[in-house]
């Protein structure tokens, strides 16, 4: 698929026109791909948006795919690894000190203490008390046992368990779950969780030049951790820190500070896996500390060899998000308040943080004195540019452009790279000039997409199962099943028609009675996902595992689909419902 894929980056780089582009080309045409995905374009090199726009598009397409290169992306995640704890191990060291277990302090030393004493309240403020109870709560990753395709709810419960050393105190609770119920009936033999050193290190893909390391935790500790998370979540709110929705308020304050410099983005490298110990043990409370340290691993497993973590928790735990955010969020809040400012202006998403342009520099040094380092290629405090939680601005303007993981292959994957194009140059109303850059590639992605398939055209909120596009060519349909092109649809639902030779051709038919419009279909292309019968498990397993509300037709693996059909879906879904479509038989 390369070629296809070439001659798509050979249209939108003649259409964009700029030196960076035409540099582009000619990687891609000489398969020059490690210089390809090292190619940087920086904010601080353009004087407008659009110039800024053009260059990203073209440049960032392919900077996280996964193509062939000479890099050793997985060699660069291991030095990440080292370094973030050579770096975790110094700022314990540096911190030590704080502990009430050393009482020793120097006079220079006094207002780091005072500091860390508000931060401690602040830290106190937001969590309170201790979850007064903890439930068992699953993801859909793998465990330190379990692994490959075995990694669904009712295979990690049929599986002998495993556990930290530390955990165990929390045994009690787990034998009290339906989980250990079904071991001990239908396998009294696995029932007896196995003692685990650590946790396991692994990685992902992050982008073309390194991979993002992670680790698999013990199968009941993680469990109890995501609870953990869903208690810090919750906790958070009291602060306004929605790490549920709170993304889309990051980019409208991300947008709001490239128009008027009222709020700084500052974006932290590695900040999970830079959180220490020690950092951790100084501004929770005791009892607090003691739930997260017992539940977390001490230890992981790198290329064979047992390592001590200095760092606090990996990524693949299951609170080290909400961690991260507690810790940077009060760190930030307690700053701002000392200088006078409004803390509750204080925003932050995991390593996101967003604080008033005053307060940046107090918060920039404050992050780096306790160990943590601020990415400068994206933070912004100054000039019209911001970016946070996936918004990128330039003066109010999008900027953000799209990024391919993967070359596509499968008629699903030409279309999200068609609507991703798509998306990115209709981000901009303002500026129609930007369809035009796009245009020419747009309509070759869709060369690639078989006929029957590309009529499957419709709205932006039903996402990747349709082709976005005007609605004079999506297909509605009456009858699921009988394809019709009719020329009305719902305004109300599909947002306002500029365009006047479509409104002239639509029928506006918001007014009508509910029954006389759920009937509307659009012709989608609808992913088939594999569903296990539950006789592949013992009873107690599948009692347990319907009592997790898991539907009674069977269990669909991760990513796990069989196939692809076009099918009618209803036209009042909403983004919310993807990305599992429910299919309409």
């Amino acid at each position: 698929m390369f070629d296809q894929v070439k001659r798509v980056i050979d249209r939108l780089a003649v259409d964009v026109g700029t030196p960076v582009a035409f540099l582009v080309r000619d990687y891609v045409n000489k398969e020059m791909w490690a210089e390809l995905q090292q190619l940087r374009v920086s904010p601080s090199g353009y004087t407008d948006s659009e110039s800024y726009w053009k260059d990203t598009l073209v440049v960032d397409l392919l900077r996280k795919c996964d193509l062939p290169s000479s890099i050793d992306r997985e060699k660069a995640a291991l030095k990440t690894f080292w370094e973030c704890e050579t770096q975790c191990f110094k700022t314990n060291l540096r911190l030590a000190r704080y502990l009430p277990e050393h009482s020793y302090l120097e006079c220079e030393d006094l207002p780091v203490m005072s500091f860390i004493d508000s931060w401690r309240k602040e830290v106190d403020f937001v969590l309170g008390n201790l979850p007064v109870d903890l439930t068992p709560r699953f993801s859909q990753g793998a465990t330190y046992a379990d692994k490959g395709l075995l990694i669904t709810i009712p295979d990690k419960m049929s599986s002998t368990p495993t556990i930290y050393a530390d955990a165990r105190c929390i045994l009690p609770l787990w034998e009290g779950t339906s989980w250990c119920r079904a071991l001990c009936e239908e396998r009294p033999w696995q029932s007896d969780p196995e003692t685990v050193r650590g946790n396991v290190f692994f990685t992902v893909p992050k982008d073309g030049t390194k991979f993002r390391g992670c680790a698999k935790e013990a199968s009941i500790p993680v469990t109890y951790q995501l609870d953990v998370g869903r208690h810090m979540k919750k906790k958070l709110l009291r602060i306004g820190i929605d790490l549920l929705q709170g993304q889309q308020k990051h980019q409208l304050l991300a947008k709001q500070g490239s128009v008027d410099g009222s709020y700084a983005t500052i974006d932290m490298s590695n900040a999970s896996d830079t959180v220490c110990r020690n950092v951790v043990k100084l501004v929770l409370r005791g009892d607090w500390y003691d739930l997260l340290n017992s539940l977390r691993a001490h230890f992981t497993l790198v290329d064979g060899k047992w390592v001590r973590l200095e760092k606090f928790s990996s990524m693949g735990n299951g609170f080290t998000f909400e961690l991260e955010t507690v810790v940077f969020v009060t760190l930030a809040r307690v700053l701002v308040r000392q200088q006078g400012g409004d803390p509750d202006l204080v925003k932050c998403y995991g390593d996101d943080l967003i604080v008033p342009s005053e307060h940046y520099s107090s918060v920039v040094s404050a992050l780096r004195l306790f160990g943590f380092t601020p990415n400068m290629n994206k933070t912004f405090a100054e000039g019209p540019f911001r970016e946070s939680c996936g918004g990128d601005f330039w003066s109010g303007v999008p900027v953000r452009a799209h990024t391919l993981e993967n070359i596509p292959n499968e008629p699903h994957e030409w279309i999200s790279l068609a609507n991703g194009l798509r998306r990115v140059a209709l981000a901009n109303l303002d500026n129609p000039a930007r369809w035009d850059c796009v245009r020419r590639a747009w309509l070759c992605v869709l060369d690639y997409i078989p006929s029957n398939i590309r009529r499957c055209r419709g709205p932006e909120h039903l996402g990747d199962i349709v082709i976005h596009d005007k609605p004079e060519y999506w297909d509605i349909r009456r009858d699921r099943n009988k394809v019709s092109r009719k020329t009305w649809v719902l305004e109300a639902d599909f947002g306002p028609v500029h365009d006047q030779t479509t409104r002239k051709r639509i029928s506006i038919v918001e007014d009508m009675p509910s029954d006389q419009t759920d009937d509307m279909y659009i012709s989608a292309y609808m992913p088939i996902p594999s569903v296990l019968p539950w006789n592949h498990w013992f009873p107690a397993v599948q009692l347990a595992s319907c009592t997790l509300g898991m539907p009674s037709q069977g269990v669909t693996p991760r990513g796990a689909v069989s196939g692809y059909r076009v099918k009618g879906v209803s036209a009042r879904l909403t983004n919310h419902w993807l990305p599992t479509p429910r299919l309409i038989t």
